[in-house]
């Protein structure tokens, strides 16, 4: 069977620049807000223990999508939201309610970013590896859980950011850190009172036929830590969306 598209694997593509200039502060490396009631200041590379979680799927219909457009400013000048914003608005502010979370603790929302297309020139068709970048929209939970315009015009704002620029100075960033590890995410970075979520609604997840027509379901095998979500499109294309995230158990 002839290959459609030649892996590309140069990495150096993704190399920073001589010298590294970052034009950005870059939240996204910096550690994530703790818990203002907490009486230890949180570490990058804390691991307390890590209380029981509990998984779930949420399915938004078209219908319900539509609703929430509804409660989004509309006439003349109105700004445009793009799905993701409006639904990770309404996760980020579900989320922030049943964690009970004060109107004044900061809370932060990672949201993983497709550079492919950012990075100019774009990267080629084939390229093999990984080329995400992290949006970090900041805000206090009271804004959060205020209208629903609020939390998707902090999270568009964080997305519009990740321009070519933005990209590229997240390179050179990471390029001046002496110590990469000391920036790896995991429990430490989604818990409460942040969250993390990753839109798989444009991967081709349901096109993987093995001789028994499309999948009925595709989704994340596990989800690890808390506060960690996925956004799945629908298998049968019906304009619905699901939601599966990890939160503590109560």
């Amino acid at each position: 069977v002839p290959i459609a598209v030649m892996p590309f694997i140069d990495r150096t593509l993704l190399r920073a620049r001589d010298p590294p200039t970052p034009s950005h502060p870059h939240i996204e490396y910096q550690p994530a807000p703790a818990m203002l009631d907490s009486e230890e200041p949180r570490a990058l590379t804390a691991k307390p223990e890590a209380p029981p979680t509990a998984v779930d799927i949420f399915k938004l219909s078209r219908a319900d999508l539509g609703r929430l457009r509804a409660q989004l400013p509309t006439g003349d000048g109105a700004p445009r939201f793009s799905t993701y914003a409006v639904l990770g608005a309404h996760v980020w502010r579900c989320a922030s309610l049943a964690r009970g979370l004060s109107p004044e603790q900061p809370t932060k929302l990672y949201c993983a970013t497709d550079g492919r297309q950012r990075l100019q020139p774009p990267l080629p068709e084939g390229y093999f590896g990984n080329v995400i970048f992290t949006a970090t929209p900041l805000a206090v939970a009271g804004k959060v859980t205020g209208s629903l315009a609020d939390g998707a015009t902090t999270i568009q704002a964080a997305l519009e950011v990740m321009d070519n620029e933005y990209c590229r100075s997240a390179l050179d960033y990471l390029e001046m850190q002496p110590d990469l590890s000391a920036l790896v995410r995991g429990a430490h970075t989604f818990r409460c009172p942040n969250l993390g979520l990753t839109s798989w609604v444009r991967l081709p997840i349901h096109d993987a036929d093995f001789g028994w027509g499309r999948p009925v379901f595709m989704g994340p095998g596990g989800i690890s830590y808390d506060g960690l979500a996925f956004v799945l499109p629908s298998a049968s294309r019906d304009g619905s969306l699901s939601v599966a995230i990890s939160l503590q158990a109560e």
